[in-house]
């Protein structure tokens, strides 16, 4: 009786964390760098997108995109437009790209992003740092990736 106990809890517990992420991409407004609205309509949509929600100040993140530079030739080559979302400000997201991620900063299918107001995090459902989501050409989600060690994963399941 106390194992069925502790398991009606468990699946309990485990069911109170479920994320409610967007099915597909949502209507957000966010910044570029430039300090320009950037906003669902400017994805670009004929590849994958592939946002990932960091802060500059973050280890993980720091960890994530220095695998991320490791794979800077793959990005480069790939099918998909990618879309890092910063929470920090311009200076410290440029810092950081410089110092962590300088062989992917200037890709043309990365585009640097700011959420200054932590909107799209809210829309986004972002709980942690780094998150990522990964969304198909027609706007569909494909997959949600958590941590440092998931960042690079999303290159498996470009077709």
């Amino acid at each position: 009786m106390k194992y069925c106990f502790l398991f009606l809890a468990f699946i309990t517990i485990q069911t109170s964390f479920v994320q409610d992420y967007p099915e597909n991409i949502p209507d957000f407004e966010i910044w570029t760098l430039e300090g320009d609205k950037f906003t669902q309509e400017q994805v670009e949509k004929n590849s994958y997108i592939y946002f990932i929600y960091f802060s500059p100040t973050c280890g993980h993140c720091q960890d994530a995109f220095k695998f991320l530079n490791l794979k800077a030739d793959q990005l480069e080559s790939a099918d998909v437009q990618v879309y890092p979302v910063s929470s920090n400000t311009e200076k410290e997201t440029l810092k950081f790209f410089s110092t962590y991620a300088s062989k992917i900063q200037n890709l043309e299918n990365i585009h640097i992003l700011r959420d200054i107001d932590f909107k799209f995090a809210e829309i986004f459902d972002v709980l942690s740092f780094p998150t990522s989501y990964l969304y198909d050409q027609d706007g569909k989600l494909v997959k949600v990736f958590e941590g440092a060690s998931e960042a690079v994963l999303f290159l498996n399941e470009l077709e």
